[in-house]
């Protein structure tokens, strides 16, 4: 596959991850909808937290475990794993850090789950005010 000038392989990586996903759900990739019901993970932070429980299980640690070696509680290490709540940035980097994983992967499936959540891929699409 060509790859694209001055595109970071960690993104696009997390991209085609994201669309496969869409597809393997029978629906055509598109953002998260503005209609999703309260409560409902984005695919994009489904995703996110899927590679995020696959690298608590590579720690061998429990929630109790990886609050004691990081900043976050074991009640939000839960709401971030099972993609209730979209963890902090740095939450990301510290599980990558426990893991001994490079952290662009991760890092890049965050940036569009955040993004996706925050509007700004939708604003994008529909051009300045």
């Amino acid at each position: 596959m060509a790859r694209l000038t001055g595109e970071d392989p960690a993104r696009l990586l997390a991209l085609r991850e994201i669309a496969a996903a869409g597809r393997q759900r029978h629906q055509p990739f598109a953002p998260a909808p503005e209609t999703t019901a309260p409560g409902t993970p984005s695919l994009e932070r489904t995703i996110l937290a899927a590679a995020l429980r696959g690298l608590k299980t590579r720690t061998g640690l429990s929630l109790a475990g990886l609050a004691e070696r990081t900043a976050y509680s074991r009640s939000s290490w839960h709401r971030c794993l099972t993609g209730t709540t979209l963890p902090p940035r740095r939450a990301v980097e510290d599980l990558c850090r426990l893991a001994d994983e490079p952290p662009g992967r991760c890092l890049a499936l965050w940036e569009i789950a955040e993004s996706a959540e925050s509007g700004r891929t939708t604003r994008a699409k529909t051009g300045p005010c």
